[in-house]
C-alpha cells in the first residue's frame, strides 16, 4: 500500500546536516546528473518518520489513554523514540509480537526495541525529494499514474537554497530601564549579543515523498493518516528552528479513491478506545523488572561467601578474667 505525499515549504526549511564555520548547512544528497554529481537539498526519511508519524501519533495515544506522568522513562523512550535493547537478546517471543501488532496498529507500522527484543515495523518512509531539474527522473518514477510530470524544465536545485541571519540581543541595550541602578557592564566587555546564520531551503520549494505499508490493513492505515493529520494541525514542522517560524510544510496525501480517510481514522480511534486497558497492561508487563537468572544469583552468593571473613575470637587483655 503506497501513499504519495507532496509537501510545499510555507516557511524557510533549516533541516541541517552540519556546519561550516559558524554557518549551518542544509541536508543534501548526491544525485548523478548529466553535469556530474550534484548535491541536492533533501529531507531524511528518518526525520519524516519521527516528526510526521511517531511523535504526533504516540503523543496522541498517551494523552488519549491518560498516561501522562504515569510511564517510566524506558516506556516513554519506547513509544516516542523506539527504545533500545538493554538486557541482551532473548528468545523470539512471537506471542508478544502478535499482541503488540493487535493492540498498537501504530506500533505495528513503526516497530521498536523492547529491553530484550526487537519489534520490526511494516512502514517504509522515503526521503523527501526536492522538485528540481536534477531530480526529474526520480520524481517521474515516484509520481502517481494520474499525476504526470510537466515536460517544461524545472528550476535547478540551487535556486531553492537561500540564507538566514538572526541576532541575539542584549538586555543592556533593549531594556536598560529594567536594570538596577548599580548594575555594571559584564566583565571583560562580554555581551549577550550574537549573530548566527545558515542556509535554508526557500519558501515555495516542494518535496515529494512516499510512505509504503507492507502487509497493511485498515487500522494501520488509519493510524498513519491520523498521525499525519495531527502533524499538520500542529504546524507540520520538520528540521530545526520551528520556534522562529522555520520548517513548516503543507503536505497533501494522495491515497486513491478506494478509501474513505475519515472512516479509517474514526475506526482507528474506536479501536484505541476499545483496547485501552489491555494495551496499557501489555506495556507494563513487557517493561516489568526481570528476575535475576539462577546462575547469576548462585554466582553472586558464591562471591559474597568468598569475600566473607570468619570472625576470630579476641584474646583477653591484661587484667581481664579468662
Amino acid at each position: 500500500m503506497n501513499l504519495f505525499c507532496w509537501s510545499e515549504a510555507v516557511s524557510p526549511l533549516t533541516h541541517a546536516m552540519g556546519t561550516s564555520g559558524n554557518e549551518s548547512l542544509v541536508a543534501r544528497q548526491p544525485v548523478v546528473t548529466e553535469r556530474g554529481v550534484i548535491y541536492v537539498p533533501s529531507l531524511s526519511g528518518n526525520a519524516l518518520r519521527h516528526r510526521a508519524i511517531r511523535e504526533p501519533g504516540f503523543r496522541w495515544l498517551i494523552e488519549r489513554w491518560q498516561l501522562a506522568g504515569k510511564l517510566t522513562l524506558k516506556q516513554l523512550n519506547f513509544l516516542l523514540h523506539a527504545g533500545n535493547m538493554t538486557e541482551g537478546g532473548g528468545r523470539e517471543n512471537t506471542r508478544r509480537i502478535a499482541d503488540y501488532h493487535r493492540l498498537y496498529p501504530l506500533g505495528k507500522l513503526l516497530g521498536g526495541c523492547l529491553p530484550d527484543q526487537i519489534l520490526s515495523g511494516t512502514l517504509n518512509v522515503g526521503f523527501g525529494v526536492l522538485v528540481c531539474e536534477e531530480n526529474r527522473a526520480t520524481i517521474a518514477a515516484m509520481m502517481p499514474d494520474n499525476w504526470p510530470l510537466e515536460e517544461a524544465s524545472l528550476r535547478p536545485a540551487e535556486a531553492f537554497v537561500s540564507g538566514y541571519q538572526y541576532v541575539r540581543s542584549d538586555a543592556a541595550h533593549t531594556a536598560p530601564d529594567l536594570l538596577p541602578a548599580e548594575a555594571e557592564d559584564e566583565p571583560n566587555g562580554k555581551s549577550n549579543q550574537m549573530i548566527f546564520s545558515g542556509q535554508a531551503v526557500t519558501r515555495g520549494a516542494a518535496f515529494v515523498h512516499t510512505l509504503t505499508i507492507q502487509h497493511g490493513d485498515d487500522l494501520t492505515l488509519g493510524a498513519l493518516l491520523l498521525s499525519l493529520r495531527l502533524w499538520q494541525a500542529a504546524g507540520g514542522t520538520i528540521g530545526g528552528q520551528a520556534a522562529r517560524g522555520h520548517g513548516r510544510l503543507k503536505t497533501h496525501v494522495h491515497l486513491g479513491d478506494n478509501h474513505d480517510e475519515d472512516t479509517l481514522v474514526a475506526d482507528y480511534i474506536a479501536h484505541c478506545d476499545t483496547v485501552k486497558d489491555e494495551a496499557i497492561a501489555w506495556l507494563h508487563e513487557v517493561f516489568a523488572p526481570r528476575p535475576a537468572k539462577p546462575e547469576k544469583v548462585a554466582a553472586n552468593k558464591g562471591k559474597r561467601a568468598k569475600n566473607t571473613v570468619e570472625p576470630q575470637p579476641s584474646l583477653p587483655m591484661e587484667g581481664e578474667d579468662v
